[in-house]
């Protein structure tokens, strides 16, 4: 009897461990924001691009639209793949010449002549739309708006809509590389080749959107918003390329209350007919059920991989796209870069401490002080961050992924206009005056 109470507890203990082993064996992790360029050393530039070169006028203040007032103009509006999209300005500040350039990252080329837009002192805001578009609006008190096409500029519209910037009806938000338009308690509408709104999902249309400056927010494709009656609590998961519902895979009479995204699909946490918890169930993006959890609260923060609060609520359970468990952590903000796991103990950002884990074999790294919501990517041993402080005296800075000691850092002018962004893993500089942009390379 002995030896088998024995040997049942061996057992007991060996078969969980053995599926952490084996999930963490069979894991690998999502796209993530790799760099094309070693970053060990400091890079250098690499190809430079003149705002002339792009078709802006040759004589007067031709600059990319940056600027350090919180209220200014967005200059970059996204990419897809290596096409860079940016807002420039010419002419007077009182009422100037607005303009869309384009960049191929990967050699500095102009996609386009420079693209007029507006002349006024509102500055337009443009986002993307599907694979190819590039949606412009002006300001009120009417709105006219611009689709144009991403690859040869050509404008194939220009004349009024009802799209709006900021307002609670019909506000165009951009979620991955589509832009939508919100109605709070009405729904999401898809916006097509005029401007005009297409499919319709009804909800309270507010979105789960991956934040913007985050590399993985240019994949997203699902989204979620809840029911536009108060009193319901589900979620309504859809695609934002056309509108589709995804149907997941849950009881009959069940919904889902929590989303999260990440690469390849979705956590959903599910209520039972009768209001009741039910368990987290992981999707793929048709909404087909690849695995499922009982464990406590689905954390909807923006993460690559989908993680919950274990059932004593003081930790965390990290999980693969297929609901395999990967790890056990404390609780805290979490951030992936390539294999490594990164969770903030001290809860801020101010001070941050982040624990690396090593989600192959589970074992611990070092604690580092990294500045995780400036991420730009890495290379798969440095770290590229972003300084957001303009009145900084530095641009961006780098350190050992495992020494967290840091590697080097590109000065600044305190108060400048220098800017850096990661597009297609390049790293793309804009010049203290706006008026070149350069990529960043390791030096030969």
């Amino acid at each position: 009897m002995v030896v088998v109470v024995s040997a049942v507890a061996a057992f007991t203990w060996w078969l969980p461990a053995h599926r952490l082993d084996s999930a963490r064996e069979s894991w690998q992790p999502p796209p993530q924001a790799m760099l094309s360029s070693s970053m060990r050393e400091q890079p250098v530039p690499g190809w430079r691009t003149a705002v002339s070169d792009l078709g802006l006028p040759a004589v007067g203040d031709s600059r990319i639209a940056v600027s350090n007032d919180p209220r200014g103009p967005r200059p970059f509006i996204g990419s897809i793949d290596s096409r860079a999209y940016f807002l420039a300005s010419s002419g007077p500040l009182e009422a100037p010449q607005w303009w869309l350039v384009g960049v191929d990252v990967t050699d500095g080329r102009p996609l386009f002549e420079a693209v007029p837009l507006s002349v006024a002192a509102r500055n337009p805001e443009c986002f993307l739309n599907g694979p190819n578009d590039i949606l412009c609006l002006d300001g009120l008190p009417s709105v006219t708006a611009r689709v144009i096409d991403g690859r040869s500029g050509a404008v194939d519209y220009v004349g009024p809509s009802d799209l709006r910037l900021g307002f609670g009806t019909l506000a165009v938000e951009q979620v991955g590389v589509y832009a939508v338009a919100t109605t709070q308690d009405q729904g999401v509408f898809g916006i097509g080749p005029r401007a005009e709104t297409t499919w319709f999902v009804p909800g309270d249309g507010l979105l789960a959107v991956e934040p913007g400056e985050r590399p993985a927010a240019r994949s997203q494709i699902l989204t979620a918003q809840g029911d536009s009656n108060p009193r319901k609590f589900e979620k309504t998961v859809f695609s934002v390329a056309d509108g589709r519902v995804v149907q997941p895979e849950i009881d009959e009479g069940a919904s889902i209350v929590e989303a999260s995204f990440y690469s390849h699909g979705f956590a959903g946490k599910t209520a039972e007919p009768d209001g009741a918890p039910g368990d987290i169930y992981f999707f793929d993006e048709s909404g087909k059920r690849v695995g499922d959890s009982a464990e406590g609260t689905l954390r909807e923060e923006a993460a690559d991989l989908p993680v919950t609060t274990t059932k004593s609520d003081d930790g965390n359970a990290v999980y693969s796209a297929r609901g395999e468990k990967l790890l056990e952590v404390p609780s805290g903000a979490t951030e992936l870069v390539g294999t490594t796991l990164m969770v903030n103990l001290a809860k801020t950002q101010t001070f941050p401490q982040w624990q690396q884990y090593h989600l192959k074999d589970g074992g611990k790294g070092p604690v580092c002080d990294y500045p995780m919501q400036n991420f730009l990517g890495t290379d798969g041993s440095t770290l590229v961050f972003r300084v957001t402080n303009p009145d900084a005296d530095v641009l961006a800075k780098a350190y050992d992924l495992h020494s967290c000691q840091r590697s080097w850092s590109i000065p600044q002018q305190a108060g400048s206009v220098d800017r850096i962004w990661q597009v297609d893993g390049q790293l793309v500089k804009l010049d203290s005056d706006a008026k070149e942009m350069i990529s960043l390379v390791a030096p030969t």
